[in-house]
């Protein structure tokens, strides 16, 4: 198992990726708008404690969408065509940390609209770490002559979210980033990301 930690103000957060999470269309964004993200996104910036874990896995998949897991095997069209040719795969686990979330909780009893832009802050947050620990993992395989596929989270497509509980039961990340899934398979700390990426030679 690895661990994956940055500190948050080394993160690219795109204010423009905060701004689409509140649904504004690009063309209607004000230089306001850009301010008030960008405050909230040097505010979250504080709270945030981005870190990972990650494990790379061999992976099988028959013709009929079948994949076998780690944690056993599944069914599931989108995920196998998006891994297809794929031999091994990552598995992480990522998470900005609990004081965001007692920052938004706080925020929610103050303000609505406040509380709004820091829930597309934070999720734009979990995003950049997601896309760092991509970018890293990207290099290690193509160092060793390979690709990597785009990550495919529990609940895209028709991969069902019940995966999460096979994710939790071989990564462990309660232990080692101190994420917890809930029975109804919502993770806490609440900007968490799950995923899997395929590894083609």
């Amino acid at each position: 198992m690895d661990i994956y930690t940055i500190n948050a103000k080394d993160l690219v957060i795109n204010e423009y990726e905060a701004l689409r999470y509140l649904g504004y269309v690009r063309s209607s964004i004000t230089d306001e708008d850009i301010e008030i993200v960008k405050a909230a996104i040097e505010e979250v910036r504080v709270l945030a404690a981005p870190k990972a874990c990650f494990e790379r896995y061999p992976v099988t998949i028959s013709e009929d969408f079948d994949i076998t897991m780690p944690y056993g095997i599944i069914h599931s069209k989108d995920l196998a065509t998006n891994l297809n040719g794929c031999s091994e795969i990552y598995i992480f686990a990522a998470t900005i940390g609990p004081r965001f979330d007692m920052a938004l909780t706080r925020q929610r009893q103050i303000s609505i609209a406040k509380a709004a832009v820091y829930q597309s802050v934070g999720a734009a947050t979990v995003e950049a770490l997601c896309d760092t620990l991509n970018e890293d993992l990207r290099r290690k395989v193509v160092e060793e002559g390979g690709t990597l596929h785009p990550r495919f989270s529990p609940g895209f497509g028709d991969m069902s979210l019940d995966n999460q509980k096979g994710i939790f039961s071989v990564l462990r990340p309660e232990k080692s980033i101190g994420l917890t899934l809930k029975d109804n398979l919502i993770m806490a700390p609440e900007k968490s990301v799950t995923a899997i990426i395929g590894i083609e030679k």
